[in-house]
């Protein structure tokens, strides 16, 4: 329907007489992609179009405004020409699904950043000052980008292998190629990890070749198990002396055996003996055995069969026994198996998933990061304090998807607690992926790209064969 567009210029009476798509007085300049009328009585433009698209420039040249206005148009039509090719997974049936899947994959797309050397994809459109990368962000950010923008995932490879020091990986890699918050446990797993995930989807080889430091980037595969290998002992396992926040739950100190940066570390090590099959046998033949070992201990030292899952983290003082979601890479990557692997799912079902957690007090709104909550003095810290906020609780939809699926690997319903992050977010106006969420907290920030794993589980839903190699 026809609509009015009100706009304070009363520098600009004179536009009275005039109609078209074009105004120009004093000072400004005033563009518009379809036909309007100045309706001066009001001081506002009449728009019969349903659609139009403005641009309003103080102090700058017509010719320079017009160039701008048509440059715009022009990123206008490829934009809406990118969104109509894209094509929907087969998992996804309904308008909102499409909705959701569409959210979910502008979100990794839109947050590809170029700043001279640095090509990669930005955490978020709130990750910008300093402009930076993250090891763990881009892990899931590029998962569903390798099958429709392999390029970008491989020049977020390049770009991380340039911050990686003697093996070690900070936490993200700003746009000046230094460290972010250096030295993480779970940076290095991810980086190997979304090497091999790029190499065996594209079959494209040439990247290990790339120079990288003092050889070429498949040597940094051999340099990050080498300094991974200082955190090991006996087991095989990483242990964290004392009790850090470097991992993803950067506002939990966790310390010693942590489930999931062992469950990343066992994978890295598979990732590893793949990529260097057939470059070099003895490394090969050294990360297989490290990663049977590796698998062993997980299921020895941190299943609580009582419990039935996976202990958060256990260190030689005290074990946090509490549900984590990010345990389910032992789903994912085949740690947990057959019988285990069913109790450990059902169980996250009975208390992460907040429809079926009749002790939480917040209703449905989807799964949760954690829970029971974190109790001791002093283990979460900030926004994670406060309960059911940040990584205290909070519904976080990277995690959310790679929790469906493992529900949709092990054939169940899997598709309403994937939604529920988009059915409580679009009735409260947030219309782009968002980083956390739940009833007690403010959401987290918009246009997050880690979010886009999303989009990801709705590709790999039907067949769930991502991981099995």
């Amino acid at each position: 329907a026809p609509f009015t567009l009100a706009l304070d210029l009363r520098a600009v009476k004179t536009m009275a007489s005039k109609r078209g798509d074009y105004f120009e007085e004093g000072e400004f300049c005033l563009s518009f992609s379809e036909q309007v009328d100045w309706m001066q009585e009001n001081e506002s433009f009449y728009v019969t179009a349903k659609r139009v698209n403005v641009l309003l420039s103080v102090g700058e040249a017509p010719a320079e405004h017009k160039k701008a206005f048509a440059a715009f148009e022009q990123k206008r039509a490829l934009t809406e020409e990118e969104v109509s090719s894209v094509v929907f997974p087969a998992a996804v049936k309904t308008e909102e699904e499409k909705a959701f899947y569409l959210q979910s994959y502008f979100a990794a797309l839109q947050n590809f950043k170029v700043a001279g050397a640095f090509k990669a994809f930005a955490a978020g459109s709130e990750y910008t000052y300093p402009l930076r990368t993250y090891f763990r962000d881009s892990y899931f950010t590029v998962l569903c980008m390798l099958g429709t923008h392999p390029e970008l995932v491989r020049e977020e490879l390049l770009t991380l292998a340039k911050c990686i020091d003697n093996g070690a990986c900070p936490s993200a890699v700003k746009s000046d190629f230094t460290a972010f918050w250096g030295n993480h446990y779970d940076s290095p797993s991810l980086f190997i990890i979304q090497l091999y995930d790029y190499v065996r989807t594209t079959g494209d080889e040439s990247i290990l070749s790339e120079p990288c430091g003092d050889g070429v980037l498949l040597d940094q595969v051999q340099n990050i198990l080498k300094k991974l290998s200082e955190y090991c002992d006996d087991s095989g396992l990483i242990y964290k002396e004392g009790l850090n926040r470097r991992d993803w739950a950067d506002e939990v100190n966790r310390g010693g055996y942590v489930t999931y940066v062992e469950a990343l570390y066992a994978r890295a090590l598979y990732a590893a003996a793949a990529l260097y099959e057939g470059h070099d046998v003895t490394l090969n033949a050294l990360y297989l055995k490290r990663f049977t070992l590796v698998k062993k201990a997980i299921n020895d030292l941190l299943f609580d069969p009582q419990k039935g899952y996976y202990v958060n983290f256990k260190s030689r003082e005290f074990t946090e026994e509490n549900l984590s979601i990010d345990t389910v890479f032992t789903l994912l990557f085949d740690l947990a198996e057959g019988e285990r692997a069913a109790l450990v799912l059902n169980n996250m079902e009975r208390i992460l998933e907040s429809a079926n957690n009749k002790t939480q007090p917040g209703g449905d709104f989807g799964a949760m990061c954690v829970y029971p909550l974190y109790q001791r003095a002093g283990e979460a810290v900030h926004k994670s304090a406060r309960p059911f906020d940040y990584h205290n609780g909070a519904n976080w939809p990277f995690l959310t998807a790679m929790y469906a699926y493992a529900k949709a690997k092990f054939g169940r319903e899997w598709r309403d607690v994937l939604l529920a992050p988009f059915r409580y977010c679009l009735p409260r106006g947030i219309y782009t992926a968002v980083e956390y969420f739940s009833p007690y907290c403010k959401a987290g920030s918009r246009l997050q790209a880690w979010s886009s794993a999303v989009a990801f589980t709705y590709q790999n839903a039907q067949e769930c064969k991502f991981f099995n190699k």
